[in-house]
């Protein structure tokens, strides 16, 4: 492990010894480690088992953002995987805080100003990954029929094909998906999207800037977005005040933002299991009967 970590960190040109290597917190996908050397300080992520593109996937998420001006860890080498050792992606270190407080309406504005870079297509040139999941992407014009087919319809399948979609969900999900023009009602713009924002995928550093980190991006509705923000909690009246000051949610907002979760419920239902199955039942039958 070490020794992939050093051959990584010699590949940005830095040929001074190792004096830290640290295990960190960073997740269940990755072992992720602290590193200092003698002239810089890194963050790692190692990968033995992922595909070969996970980290490049991850990557071009990060530079993507960053040349739309918005503040992420700066990408700097991929290690591919060779015989016995882990791919090892390394990127800039950013010291954070814990207490998630003054930073909130910065962070509000930053994913607002995320939002507002536009496209005119929808989707993304080259697939990426939600958590461990392949995440097909596709450009195109509409968003209904991205949405049903590579978010609602890609995540179906590889439930169906793992056993743990029923019958019963499945035909529901297959009702939501046909009436998903009428269920959506509106014609958004297409925006520059983080892709996978839940509380965890955001730090604030030393210097009280918010940062964002673990993307899986592509366009399309900014309030998939917003949705997966009030799934799982993380983000405070703060942070929606200053995102809605900045740029104001349109009309109905409320009434969509269940079937946007439903995308991630369906993620997390394969990823962990049934105890996601209540919740993705409960909003197949608001929206199905």
């Amino acid at each position: 492990m070490k020794s992939a970590i050093e051959e990584a960190v010699k590949a940005t040109g830095d040929v001074t010894p190792i004096d830290k290597c640290e295990a960190v917190s960073g997740g269940s996908i990755n072992d992720t480690f602290y590193i200092k050397t003698g002239s810089q300080e890194y963050f790692a992520k190692l990968n033995r088992s992922a595909p070969e593109d996970f980290f490049d996937a991850e990557e071009k998420g990060l530079r993507l953002l960053e040349q739309n001006g918005i503040r992420v860890p700066k990408p700097l080498i991929i290690l591919p995987r060779r015989e016995q050792t882990e791919m090892v992606f390394l990127m800039e270190w950013i010291p954070s805080v814990k207490s998630r407080g003054k930073v909130d309406r910065a962070l509000g504005s930053l994913v607002a100003e995320m939002h507002q870079k536009k496209a005119s297509s929808v989707g993304l040139a080259e697939s990426n990954y939600i958590g461990e999941l392949h995440q097909p992407n596709h450009e195109e014009r509409n968003w209904v029929s991205f949405f049903r087919d590579h978010r609602l319809g890609a995540i179906q399948k590889i439930a169906v094909e793992k056993g743990i979609l029923s019958q019963e969900r499945n035909n529901q999900l297959d009702k939501l998906k046909d009436n998903l023009s009428s269920l959506l009602g509106h014609n958004p713009d297409i925006s520059l999207l983080h892709g996978d924002l839940w509380g965890g995928n955001w730090l604030e550093s030393e210097s009280g800037k918010p940062y964002l980190i673990d993307p899986a991006v592509y366009y399309g509705d900014r309030e998939v977005d917003i949705a997966f923000t009030y799934l799982f909690g993380g983000y405070s009246t703060d942070f929606y005040a200053q995102y809605k000051a900045d740029y104001p949610l349109q009309d109905g907002w409320k009434e969509r933002m269940p079937i946007y979760q439903l995308y991630y419920l369906l993620v997390h239902l394969v990823l962990f299991g049934e105890s996601y199955g209540s919740a993705v039942d409960r909003i197949l039958k608001r929206y199905t009967t």
